[in-house]
């Protein structure tokens, strides 16, 4: 018999938000990453004992793997040390790092013009796996934090089988390939504190809700009742088409990965707010 998890669809939230941890796809993408690097440099530049992108395989032997130096003979040392499951994640990404920093001090407008599409292809393929990382001034930062996964986290484990469902619903969309469904993650995720806001209110929008919780007890500054009310506003707009038939692509603002990630950790958040309460 299917357990309770899979028989309703949950999906793990590791699963969604890859932080501290590479996986296979990842990995495969940041190899390609290297081979259209290595591509890059041996049609602009050349295939030779000299080549730029052997120099870094070289250097990277040397001041990475800190190997010895004479023993180098065209080893493939950036793909190898990525696909190898034994070399922690945060490993991988220091080697990443480390060919960054080595790319932009060489002195070639070719290497200038490839590294920085090197870097645009990264980052690219981290925000389309949802990888909490990106390259930002030449070094690898995370753009997701714990506390934001945490927070997700723990909104999910809401006794509430609907409030549940609905988070659910907004991760499985944030994390649908090749490209999420932002508009209606959003959707999913005010729909969860809406049906909070409900069933403690009996109101059917959330706008009257809010104003109602006070009457059961629930007691919210005025300036985070406003705040809410406005992301719940920005929800309704006719632009974002998250509520509204969709217009045409030139009229309307889609939704991005951004905008559902922090509709997402708002939601979950305010949820998980509202909970303390009424404890």
């Amino acid at each position: 018999m299917a357990k309770f998890s899979e028989r309703y669809g949950y999906t793990r939230l590791s699963d969604v938000i890859i932080r501290e941890n590479i996986t296979e796809e990842i990995q495969n993408a940041i190899c390609s990453c290297y081979d259209r690097l290595r591509d890059g440099f041996y049609s602009s530049i050349g295939f030779n004992e000299t080549s730029l992108y052997k120099k870094l395989e070289k250097y990277l032997w040397v001041y990475f793997l800190n190997q010895r130096e004479g023993n180098f003979q065209n080893y493939i040392v950036a793909t190898s040390f990525i696909e190898d499951a034994s070399n922690p994640w945060f490993q991988k990404l220091d080697l990443i790092e480390k060919t960054i920093n080595f790319l932009y001090k060489e002195d070639y407008n070719e290497t200038f013009s490839l590294t920085n599409r090197f870097v645009s292809e990264l980052n690219s393929e981290f925000k389309r796996l949802n990888f909490a990382y990106r390259i930002i001034n030449d070094e690898i930062v995370e753009i997701t934090a714990k506390e934001e996964i945490e927070t997700i986290q723990k909104a999910l484990e809401n006794p509430n089988n609907k409030i549940k469902m609905h988070l659910n619903n907004a991760l499985e969309l944030y994390s649908k390939r090749p490209e999420g469904d932002y508009r209606n993650s959003i959707k999913e995720s005010i729909s969860a504190v809406e049906v909070y806001c409900r069933e403690k209110t009996d109101e059917k929008t959330l706008g009257k809700a809010l104003e109602k919780l006070k009457y059961n007890g629930i007691i919210i500054p005025k300036t985070l009742e406003n705040a809410f009310s406005n992301l719940y506003y920005y929800t309704n707009l006719p632009e974002t088409g998250i509520r509204h038939a969709l217009m045409d692509d030139d009229e309307t603002y889609t939704p991005k990965v951004e905008e559902a990630l922090f509709m997402l950790v708002s939601c979950s958040a305010f949820i998980n707010y509202l909970c303390k309460k009424t404890q």
